[in-house]
């Protein structure tokens, strides 16, 4: 198996009492699981994922609570080594196991959970290679010549808003709506997974972790601490936990650190990255799926996916679904025009009706979005909302956007029920001067018990931890610990 060197870690954050994070790595399987729910049914349906990819791909011989972490010892009988069908496979069985164990608990009623998986598994083209899948927003980096890149693809709302142009990907990180993931493990019985395959690289260092990291450092912090901690795995995940932590902790974070130590030369590092399917052929003209292309679920015409030009049985066929197929079944060239054909006019119908939708939630976000008034929030403290009063359009609530220096109980009446009246206004300038001019303290505050807010809006990002924020010593991992697995290694 290749030989690898790994680190991981989790903490709750500064925010939350209980971690649903579960990770793991062992044995080239290396998982993130970010769980959701309430009554903690999201640590149920990470550990459920975890416990199932466990189950299923681990290979038959070797020892999980192995000290040294470092695979691919010279001798070492490593059997059973899965491919890509079995791990997207696997997540789909855990996909349904957490659905029916939310159908059948009403405590676990709509719990779910991201994943993020990385697995050695069988080539057909290599003895080996890296299986990479992902449901959420869980990411998955590699670095390679000390550039750091995203491999896998959010499924979020913010990811979309993203792709469209609507917001940057700075930006992204500190938008109200950025925890709204669009797939999730559990939610339905069925669900659309991501996966392909990498080549194995010496030197590339894959970074798989929850958004509690991602959503508080930016990709070039990540990879000053990787860079920090170039040579030590589980010293670089320890870090990358403390720095998100130092960032503000607002959600459970989980990291896990993977190295490379042999596999094939890594290429010119003038070149991108290819992170085409490896079992794509470039002289095949057939159509190949995208990621977003690609069904955990078998498709309604399973012969077709070993179709090949002529109607000869090609030694490693270019599949239409990334699904089991059964290799010694052909489909005559000429019946592919028709489903392609009719696959193409699916795609256009999908496309109208998205756009369609998409556009009245614009129209509608805009109109709940204008205008702004003056009120007190949950802590009595004078705060202009952007948005209408009293009014929820889906996700888009009314939202904070400049908190004044005064608190309910240190207004003279006049101030109160100026407030209480919640005025309202065109722009935040005309708030903002209206607070200023007509929210005045009682005779009885005092100005040392007053706390100046900064006239600025919430929603300013916080500042970027400097490097030298970074603890220049790993700290001691918090551990979440799966079914049959152990979850933190060290290196």
């Amino acid at each position: 198996m290749a030989e690898l060197r790994w680190g991981a870690a989790t903490h709750e954050g500064q925010m939350r009492t209980q971690n649903e994070d579960h990770l793991l790595a062992v044995d080239g399987l290396f998982v993130v699981a970010d769980g959701m729910g309430g009554h903690l049914a999201g640590e149920v349906a990470s550990e459920i994922a975890v416990a199932r990819l466990l189950a299923d791909l681990q290979p038959a011989t070797g020892d999980d609570n192995d000290a040294d972490q470092t695979e691919g010892d010279e001798g070492d009988d490593r059997r059973g080594l899965p491919d890509l069908d079995r791990l997207v496979a696997s997540i789909s069985t855990a996909n349904q196991e957490i659905f029916d164990n939310a159908q059948d608990d009403p405590e676990h009623a709509g719990m779910g959970t991201t994943i993020t998986a990385l697995a050695v598994v069988s080539d057909p083209h290599d003895d080996e290679a890296f299986a990479v899948a992902n449901v959420g927003d869980s990411r998955i980096y590699v670095m390679r010549h000390q550039r750091l890149r995203q491999v896998s693809v959010d499924h979020s709302f913010v990811q979309e808003l993203v792709a469209e142009g609507a917001i940057s990907r700075d930006e992204a990180r500190y938008h109200p709506r950025r925890n709204i993931v669009t797939r999730a493990l559990g939610i339905e019985p069925f669900v659309r997974i991501d996966s392909w395959r990498m080549p194995i690289i010496r030197g590339d260092r894959f970074v798989l972790c929850s958004d509690g990291l991602s959503d508080e450092l930016p990709d070039e912090s990540i990879a000053e601490v990787l860079t920090q901690f170039a040579d030590t795995p589980q010293a670089a995940a320890d870090a990358l936990v403390e720095a998100a932590n130092l960032s503000g902790g607002r959600d459970n974070i989980t990291v896990v650190v993977v190295d490379v130590l042999a596999g094939d030369d890594p290429p010119d590092p003038t070149l991108e990255f290819d992170l085409a399917p490896l079992w794509r052929d470039d002289d095949d003209t057939a159509e190949t799926p995208t990621i977003s292309e690609i069904v955990a679920d078998p498709p309604d015409d399973p012969e077709a996916a070993t179709a090949t030009a002529g109607g000869e049985t090609d030694s490693d066929p270019t599949p239409l679904y990334d699904g089991a197929v059964d290799p010694d079944v052909t489909v005559p060239a000429a019946d592919l025009p028709r489903k392609r054909s009719g696959r193409f006019v699916r795609f256009l119908l999908g496309v109208g009706v998205a756009a369609v939708l998409i556009f009245g939630i614009a129209l509608g976000a805009a109109w709940a979005r204008s205008g702004y008034f003056v009120a007190f929030n949950d802590s009595d403290q004078v705060v202009v909302y952007k948005g209408r009063k009293d009014t929820t359009f889906l996700i888009f609530n009314p939202t904070e956007e400049y908190r004044a220096r005064y608190t309910r109980d240190q207004l003279d009446a006049d101030s109160i029920a100026f407030v209480e009246g919640e005025p309202e206004y065109a722009t935040l300038d005309a708030a903002v001067q209206s607070v200023a001019t007509r929210v005045q303290p009682s005779r009885d505050t005092d100005d040392d018990d007053v706390v100046d807010s900064p006239v600025a809006p919430v929603t300013t990002p916080p500042a970027r931890p400097s490097p030298a924020a970074t603890p220049t010593a790993p700290a001691t991992p918090a551990t979440t610990t799966s079914t049959g697995a152990t979850t933190t290694t060290g290196p």
